[in-house]
């Protein structure tokens, strides 16, 4: 007669599983990748109107940068990583703090739409459900 097998403890498959992403994190994945990409966009494209000097080159890569990190970081988040939780933090204050500088500087109310989404996904990412998975993960 054999001992019952136990699974979780044979298997590091099994012991090791992460639970899916509660759908904060997945709400703030998608709203990150989704602004970050269209926000990209229109800043290479809208600087270059009038063509590039240095500064908008330097602006353009900045900009593009900080996205970047916004999308990795949510993709790791989504894979349990409190750095990525950090790094998706640090997206969406960049995105509140840009959308205030240009509403001060240059009254450019078509930026409250993306200050807003970074508002969302702040508030997802501090949600009990997507620390609560984190800190699990």
């Amino acid at each position: 007669m054999t001992a019952p097998l136990d699974t979780a403890a044979s298997s590091p498959d099994l012991a090791g599983r992460r639970v899916r992403p509660p759908a904060t994190v997945i709400a703030a994945a998608a709203l990150t990748i989704v602004v970050a990409s269209v926000g990209t966009y229109g800043a290479v494209f809208f600087t270059g109107i009038d063509g590039y000097d240095d500064v908008d080159i330097t602006f353009v890569s900045l900009y593009a940068y900080v996205a970047l990190i916004g999308i990795v970081s949510v993709v790791l988040q989504l894979r349990g990583s409190a750095i990525g939780r950090a790094g998706a933090i640090t997206w969406a204050l960049f995105g509140v703090m840009f959308t205030l500088v240009k509403l001060i500087t240059i009254q450019e109310m078509e930026a409250i739409g993306f200050g807003v989404v970074s508002l969302i996904v702040l508030a997802l990412e501090f949600a009990p459900a997507t620390r609560r998975f984190i800190r699990e993960g």
